[in-house]
């Protein structure tokens, strides 16, 4: 054998000698692998049952429904009808006049015969006159409850204060004047132009003897009117005056009291 071919084997058996060497003494070198994008769950707590739970009412607890919850069924059977109240109404005991206002002294408006119907629309404070509408009309006038008879009591009529129908062409009184000499009021106004059917219409609430204050109605064809009024009522008395004639009444004049 030649010395390079010596020299080589001897090269080879060295180098093997030394990496036997080397892995016994040096321990491997651990390998780290890369985070997962791959997460474990945590263990999360699961809700309490506690929290979903409808603890069950005793009996004597149990709410019931309200009786709107469960309306009760309409008996279909027999048809139900609701009464339709009748207007009140009166009816004529004779011939009977329908006047302006709740007075004798005012003027006719309308008329009734035996048997006539008008419909009830008010009364007055002492039931004695009704105000109405005649069956043939639209025109509302007031007739005497003496003299008809209403189809219900007159306690329950209401009460009324309609305002007079006054006429355009009916000049107002002019010249009210009033003077008090004791208990007594003497109101005075200037005549108006000649006219057919002409005439004054006081309205006043006077203090009777009694001491309350009374509505009082007083038609004359002068051109003055003298009546009672005492000072005892706690009330101030008051009124006006109108000027009528065929085709009505006129607008009232304040009358300035004594």
């Amino acid at each position: 054998m030649s010395l390079s071919s010596l020299t080589r084997a001897f090269l080879i058996i060295l180098v093997g000698f030394t990496s036997a060497c080397g892995t016994a003494s040096s321990p491997p070198t651990p390998t780290i692998e890369p985070p997962t994008a791959t997460i474990t769950s945590t263990a999360t707590p699961s809700p309490s049952p506690t929290s979903t739970y409808t603890p069950t009412l005793p009996p004597s607890a149990t709410p019931s429904p309200l009786p709107t919850d469960t309306p009760t069924p309409e008996n279909t059977s027999t048809p139900s009808t609701t009464p339709t109240d009748e207007p009140a109404t009166i009816v004529a005991d004779g011939s009977v006049n329908c006047r302006y206002g709740p007075d004798k002294d005012y003027l006719y408006a309308w008329g009734l015969t035996e048997g006539d119907t008008a419909q009830i629309m008010g009364r007055n404070y002492g039931k004695t006159w009704l105000w109405v509408t005649p069956h043939d009309t639209n025109w509302r006038c007031w007739v005497a409850a003496s003299a008809v008879t209403p189809s219900i009591d007159l306690e329950e009529i209401p009460v009324v204060y309609p305002q007079l129908f006054t006429h355009s062409d009916v000049p107002a009184p002019a010249g009210v004047n009033s003077v008090r000499n004791g208990n007594k009021i003497t109101v005075s106004w200037n005549a108006a132009p000649p006219s057919v059917d002409l005439g004054y219409l006081i309205e006043a609430r006077i203090c009777t003897s009694g001491g309350y204050l009374w509505d009082e109605v007083f038609s004359t064809a002068a051109t003055s009117m003298t009546f009672d009024d005492y000072t005892s009522c706690a009330g101030d008395s008051y009124g006006q005056v109108r000027v009528f004639n065929k085709l009505g009444y006129s607008t009232a004049v304040s009358i300035s009291w004594p």
